[in-house]
């Protein structure tokens, strides 16, 4: 519902109530004014003029034609004519009437502030074709936002550019419903029809000829049936860039819903940009510029609440269903499933499912993983799976988690053990079947990187026996087993194949430590060395695999 002044000026709207078709409208000042009411698939209806004073409250019924109006049968023509505004061709004007009642609806909706909207923020980040998604970070609206998006202001679009870039950065807007109402984008932009098949009547738009500005060209679509705005497409054009980068088709989306009160949102959003890189030119030899792949951001509204709850749930999308199983086929729960990035993962269930929503059209390579497995950093192959156009396309996805021993025979190597796969210690033949992982940090929880991780156990080389006449004279009590091993740059380490059921003392130090090595070599006993530094660990035959994360005072103590 509109208020509308003698020059055909609107100066206030609003929307009636559902069930009741009731409004209130407000006139600015004294005078002449006359309503005009719009329902989307339906004709527009006038009431006649009134006159209003100061502190009056005036009823006015209007009674709006029952005909519903239909974009079925409108098709596209061709001819070099540009509607500058549609009320230059007939067929233009009418499907731009039905998409203009939709983005007035939603512009004001968006002013007025009415709802609260939860989102699900994505950025994704494609190889240079745009199909495989390399990582994809995720950002769960945490509070409730005003708005789900806003652009930029119409004129600044209009006159400074869709795209914007410079040496720091570049910039990109999508429309909003102010935008393509305003005068300023019509001023600039052609309109004509576009054939969707049967179900959709498309307005296209594209900037006037000769306009050099970044700009942008698409397609605003409507159910044929009910003339009800769908989605507006876009892609950006005129832009300054090498033609190369346009490979990347650098664009975006924005969809829209109207709710049962008579109110329309933006339901979705998305923008497709290019990003540069530089790569040697197989020639010359040189720097040359290339397109190293495809970003785009994507805005999911989840949830619209009003004053009273929950108004419009969006649909979970695209989606990948499965199920992680272990060695002997039963479910694994607790298994993380999760794309390379930040935000798009979930665990599985008691039974090992998960499920995985929102996700976008292309090549995606699913991982997962278990404590069990990250305790000794072993990353099991991914599952490349390919996700359909169908916003409600399912894939479904199994995993088979290896045994505990296939993992340590991976991490360790499978041919066991350099040398003997045993020591002697206390008479006793020991296996070297232990596995000891963890992280060093300092104090603060920092990791370590380079930290050496000295082991040293009273135990020998079995084949000394092959090498000694007089066994009298040799004492065993002296000999001792050594190993090394150093952390990563994340603070983890792994060290494969030590002996099982003896004690075992373990010191690090920091990479940049003064320490005496001869000392440190010849020591039969570390903690003789190091005082109050040096760990004592025995790992049990029947686990053989332990975790130990270490903690490091650093300082430079000179021995």
């Amino acid at each position: 519902m509109t208020l509308m002044d003698p020059s055909g000026r609107s100066v206030e709207g609003t929307v009636t109530e559902g069930g009741t078709g009731l409004f209130e409208l407000r006139a600015p000042e004294p005078g002449e004014y006359r309503v005009r009411a719009e329902r989307i698939g339906y004709g527009t209806t006038y009431s006649a003029f009134f006159s209003i004073s100061v502190g009056d409250t005036l009823t006015v019924q209007v009674a709006a034609p029952i005909e519903a109006i239909s974009l079925e049968g409108i098709s596209a023509t061709a001819g070099p004519r540009c509607h500058l505004h549609p009320e230059e061709g007939l067929a233009v004007a009418q499907v731009w009437n039905e998409a203009r009642k939709a983005l007035a609806a939603a512009k004001w909706t968006q002013e007025r502030g009415l709802y609260r909207y939860e989102m699900l923020g994505i950025k994704r980040f494609l190889d240079e074709r745009g199909r495989k998604v390399e990582f994809e970070d995720r950002a769960y609206g945490q509070a409730l936002v005003g708005v789900p998006y806003v652009a930029r202001a119409a004129d600044s679009l209009v006159h400074g550019g869709f795209a914007r870039f410079s040496a720091e950065a570049s910039e990109f807007w999508a429309p909003d419903a102010g935008v393509l109402l305003s005068d300023s984008f019509l001023d600039t932009h052609c309109l004509r029809i576009r054939s969707g098949g049967s179900e959709l009547v498309g307005l296209e738009f594209e900037p006037v000829p000769n306009r050099d500005v970044a700009d942008i060209s698409g397609t605003m679509w409507l159910d044929a049936a009910t003339a009800e705005l769908q989605r507006v497409d876009f892609r950006y054009v005129n832009l300054p860039v090498p033609h190369w980068l346009m490979d990347a088709s650098p664009g975006g989306a924005v969809r829209f819903r109207g709710l049962p009160d008579g109110t329309w949102i933006v339901t979705s959003w998305h923008i497709r940009m290019f990003t540069a890189g530089e790569t040697e030119h197989p020639l010359t030899g040189r720097p040359a510029p290339t397109l190293e792949g495809v970003a785009t951001t994507y805005g999911e509204v989840l949830r619209v609440h009003d004053d009273v709850g929950v108004v419009f749930e969006g649909p979970r999308g695209r989606r990948v269903m499965g199920t992680v199983v272990d060695s002997l086929g039963v479910g694994l729960p607790n298994a993380r499933v999760y794309v390379k990035g930040s935000g798009t993962e979930t665990e599985t269930d008691a039974e090992g499912r998960f499920e995985l929503d929102h996700l976008g059209v292309g090549t995606y390579a699913l991982h997962f993983t278990h404590p069990y497995l990250e305790e000794l950093w072993y990353e099991p192959e991914s599952v490349e799976m390919e996700v359909e156009p169908d916003v409600n396309s399912l894939v479904e996805v199994r995993f088979e988690a290896p045994s505990m021993s296939d993992v340590l025979s991976e991490v360790c190597g499978r041919d066991g053990p350099p040398g003997v796969p045993l020591i002697a210690a206390n008479g006793k033949a020991i296996r070297r079947t232990g596995v000891l992982t963890g992280t060093v940090t300092d104090m603060a929880g920092i990791p370590i990187e380079d930290a050496t991780l000295h082991f040293l156990a009273r135990a020998y080389d079995p084949r000394l026996f092959a090498q000694i006449r007089d066994p009298s004279t040799f004492n065993f009590e002296s000999q001792r087993s050594r190993w090394t091993e150093k952390s990563s740059s994340s603070g983890f380490y792994r060290v494969c194949w030590l002996p099982v059921g003896v004690p075992i003392e373990l010191l690090v130090l920091a990479k940049d430590e003064d320490v005496d090595r001869d000392a440190l070599d010849a020591s039969r006993s570390l903690a003789d060395l190091f005082p109050d530094r040096v760990t004592i660990l025995i790992i049990d035959p029947k686990l053989p695999h332990r975790t130990l994360d270490l903690r490091l005072e650093v300082r430079n103590p000179v021995y």
